[in-house]
């Protein structure tokens, strides 16, 4: 008797575990980047307008772009990191309980600043501010102007940007309102030089004269760049839980190496290499392989993006995506990144 008890224990053990290890995972579809063109102008004056430019605050963290970062360091401290990017500036992330704070720095000089925290003076904005609000205050132009020297760059927004993300041009600093459609309120905001702004070409460009591009990585270089993204990207999903009073997902390394490697996957079948349909990469089969039960998996990707912020902010926005990002049943969570090419694990 005693010898069938045990094997009945043994035996629902087995099936509790193939039970976990056949779970369905949550899988999203890719969530591409918003499609940009770049394109030389032929006809410079009939793209110029006179568009009456906003006045540069004088108070709040936009103050701090243009200059020495040492009086970032002198107000906010040492970062908790400093994360390389493909952009050659590097990111200064300051994390808190109330969001993350990141400064984009080159050649010493402070060319961007990023936060999601309200406790931040985003002035003439503020988080959490309504979109019904921000457009009573502001007068949006459809097309934004930046002129460098004897070279002319022309933004434009389509349909879908002047929803959930906005550009702004106050003097010669940049705004960029991302918009949480669900909410319909402020959730990050992006201040930039107008040169950080054309390296993104997060818009649809036209220029006139040099179209300025960022040096390409070394291939050490991007190995770095991409476990940076990586890092960044589940510490503003983090962020993005606790506003809605969702617990902080705990880092898996496991998760995180098995991210990275779906990404660079992504990266692969799209540049058209060897890899065929049946060699897609398979988490909840690594999962197995490497003996690891769970109760719930989730996955989200994108592709396209220009970086975790933009990345996040078009997750947020689509419903199936956002959905995975608020799950309150997950606990664990890995993010990697392979250029521009990214994923997102969740797991129980």
């Amino acid at each position: 008797m005693k010898a069938l008890f045990q094997i009945l224990i043994v035996a629902t053990c087995i099936c509790i575990v193939v039970y976990y290890t056949n779970v369905e995972p949550s899988k999203t579809e890719v969530l591409e980047g918003p499609t940009t063109i770049t394109k030389p102008v032929i006809d410079l004056e009939s793209t110029q307008q006179s568009i009456n430019e906003l006045p540069r605050p004088t108070t709040g963290i936009s103050i701090y772009i243009g200059k020495s970062a040492s009086e970032i360091l002198d107000n906010y401290g040492k970062p908790v990191r400093v994360d390389p990017t493909e952009f050659g500036y590097e990111w200064w992330v300051y994390e808190n309980k109330a969001g993350l704070f990141m400064v984009g720095v080159m050649n010493n000089i402070v060319t961007q600043i990023y936060t999601n925290d309200m406790s931040f003076n985003t002035t003439p904005y503020t988080i959490n501010e309504s979109i019904d609000d921000i457009y009573r205050m502001t007068i949006f132009e459809q097309e934004v102007t930046f002129e460098s020297d004897d070279n002319v760059y022309l933004f434009a927004m389509n349909e879908e940007d002047m929803k959930n993300r906005i550009l702004v041009k106050y003097d010669d600093v940049y705004i960029q309102l991302y918009i949480d459609n669900e909410t319909n309120t402020l959730y990050g905001v992006r201040f930039l030089d107008g040169a950080t702004l054309v390296l993104h070409k997060s818009y649809e460009m036209q220029f006139f004269g040099e179209l300025v591009e960022a040096n390409t990585p070394s291939s050490f270089a991007q190995i770095e760049i991409n476990l940076a993204n990586g890092r960044i990207l589940t510490a503003l999903t983090n962020a993005f839980r606790e506003k809605f009073e969702l617990p902080k997902l705990a880092y898996s390394n496991v998760l995180t190496s098995l991210a990275s490697d779906n990404s660079e996957q992504m990266f692969l079948t799209l540049m058209e290499t060897q890899t065929t349909e049946s060699e897609k990469f398979d988490v909840g089969g690594e999962l197995v392989a490497l003996e690891i039960s769970y109760e719930q998996l989730g996955e989200n990707v994108a592709a396209n993006y220009k970086d975790p912020i933009e990345v996040l902010h078009g997750w947020i926005n689509s419903k199936e995506h956002r959905a995975l990002v608020l799950n309150e049943d997950y606990t664990l969570i890995g993010s990697g990144a392979y250029v521009n090419n990214f994923t997102q694990l969740y797991m129980k």
